[in-house]
């Protein structure tokens, strides 16, 4: 694991905990259907939480 400080790559805010993070949303699992072409997005039945830097905004991942 990293010890390496995070920052936002648009604003430069430093982020140590959750609470640097906003967590508002949940987003629906995609899948690729390689098996036909173009590939067909296949919207999933899970989903994934939805992590946005607090001072700008951007999205910085999902989980």
């Amino acid at each position: 694991m990293s010890t390496e400080p995070v920052q936002c790559p648009d604003c430069g805010a430093g982020i140590e905990t959750t609470d640097d993070v906003e967590h508002e949303h949940e987003v629906a699992d995609l899948e690729l259907d390689d098996a036909v072409d173009p590939p067909r997005v296949i919207l999933g039945a899970g989903t994934k939480d939805l992590w946005r830097c607090k001072s700008c905004g951007r999205v910085l991942g999902v989980s």
